[in-house]
């Protein structure tokens, strides 16, 4: 072999050395960023659970998750509900929580007829109402089918409470399913905190008619005003390129890498600050708007949206009452209990550690509007609504109850509740008499 060939043989053997080198070099900074990769995502994914990730694809890809509250629908009469086709369930005591045909969570139908040997028991409310239809299922079952009127009746419940609903939004559920042709024997309505405290805060402090669905300048933000299209259009083209990523990583051929999925991860987080940075830019804009608040309002005092929070509340009820009243429908009005109500409960420690905003505006707002609400249900009963103030309800007991600073209690709080509120519901039905 002459020279030049020896020469050229050691070039081409050298340049497969480096090429060789690189791609080794290369495939471990590929296994090391997998690694690394790998333990990112496991640290900031719940309990390190990478199929967290993927069930995140797959609500952003279906729109679930494309924006807070994506899985509501905008309802003509209601305000709005849940979208069947987009809402994932609720897990109550172990069981999944559908959602139904009406948008109501309630695994059975909203529309419900009458007949001997049933009796129909519908419960609105906000989400403490919600919660006690399931957690307090049984006692209430139990003690109704235990009343000698209602004996050989099975007992059929019918939720119309929603998390987040407040008033008139309970008188609206009740009208429009039986509208539809729902039948009901008896109305619980358990409400107040939403109907008071939200209506202020979320409502009456910013400038949004505090008649209308809690947050309703939030909620229709998916409705444009003509006056800011390009901003909402901008915040419309946000949602769909996070939609169609989405979409691209569940089906990409490198899904199972987690270089790519940590790329994904940051790249979406990136969007949903963008998108959540120009929804208050878009919700800004819209203060003086009529499509998301409503008739314009001068601001007013704590005074002034206490009582008109109150009033409307009790307004509403009363409304029902004459409602359930011509049909023949037993309705009972429930004030729920609340840890700011005044020695209403000994909290535990864990309860003021976890479960009292002391000083808060939550605290002080609620302190202020449910003197005003028992002050108003003293009012309906004078003209014959039946109803309980439970807000002492707990006012004996010191184990904990409370599981947040927003009124929610346990299943053990929702018994006692149920108790109480059978009693009164006995004595309802043993009057002899519906409304």
């Amino acid at each position: 072999m002459s020279h030049p060939e020896v020469l050229a043989c050691k070039v081409k053997t050298s340049r497969g050395k480096v090429w060789l080198f690189r791609f080794g070099l290369l495939l471990i900074v590929v296994i090391s960023g997998e690694v690394l990769a790998g333990m990112f995502l496991r640290m900031i994914l719940p309990q390190g659970d990478m199929a967290v990730l993927q069930e995140a694809q797959e609500a952003v890809a279906t729109g679930a998750l494309s924006s807070d509250g994506a899985s509501e629908a905008i309802h003509p009469y209601l305000g709005w509900v849940h979208n069947p086709q987009l809402s994932r369930p609720d897990k109550v005591g172990g069981q999944d929580i559908q959602t139904n045909a009406l948008g109501f969570r309630d695994n059975d139908a909203s529309i419900v007829k009458k007949t001997p040997d049933k009796f129909i028991v519908g419960i609105s409310g906000g989400s403490v109402a919600w919660r006690f239809s399931w957690e307090a299922e049984k006692t209430l079952r139990e003690s109704l089918q235990s009343l000698p009127e209602l004996q050989g009746r099975s007992i059929r419940f019918v939720r119309l409470a929603m998390p987040g609903y407040k008033q008139p939004q309970q008188l609206m559920a009740l009208n429009y399913v039986m509208a539809l042709g729902g039948e009901f024997d008896a109305i619980i309505n358990i409400d107040g905190f939403n109907d008071g405290v939200l209506s202020i805060m979320e409502n009456g402090r910013q400038r949004t008619a505090i008649d209308y669905p809690r947050s309703w300048h939030a909620r229709a933000m998916i409705m444009t005003d003509p006056r800011v299209s390009t901003q909402a259009f901008q915040l419309l083209k946000l949602r769909a390129e996070r939609q169609q990523r989405a979409v691209n990583a569940l089906n990409s051929s490198l899904k199972a890498s987690n270089i790519y999925q940590t790329i994904w991860y940051l790249r979406d987080e990136a969007s949903r600050n963008a998108q959540m940075d120009l929804g208050l830019e878009v919700s800004r804009s819209n203060n003086t708007s009529f499509v998301h608040h409503g008739p314009s309002a001068v601001v007013r005092s704590d005074d002034e949206l206490v009582t008109e929070a109150a009033t409307l509340w009790a307004r509403c009820s009363g409304q029902m009452h004459d409602l359930c009243k011509a049909r023949g429908i037993y309705y009972l009005h429930v004030l729920q209990p609340n840890q700011y109500v005044s020695d209403s409960k000994p909290l535990s420690d864990y309860e003021k550690e976890f479960c009292f905003a002391e000083h808060q505006p939550l605290a002080e707002v609620a302190e202020k509007v449910f003197p005003a609400m028992v002050q108003e249900g003293g009012v309906l009963k004078a003209r014959g609504v039946a109803f309980s103030d439970q807000t002492m309800v707990f006012s004996e007991v010191r184990e904990t109850l409370y599981v947040d600073p927003w009124c929610h209690f346990n299943q053990q709080g929702n018994e006692l509740l149920a108790g109480q509120i059978c009693q009164e519901f006995r004595q309802l039905v043993s009057a002899g008499t519906t409304p």
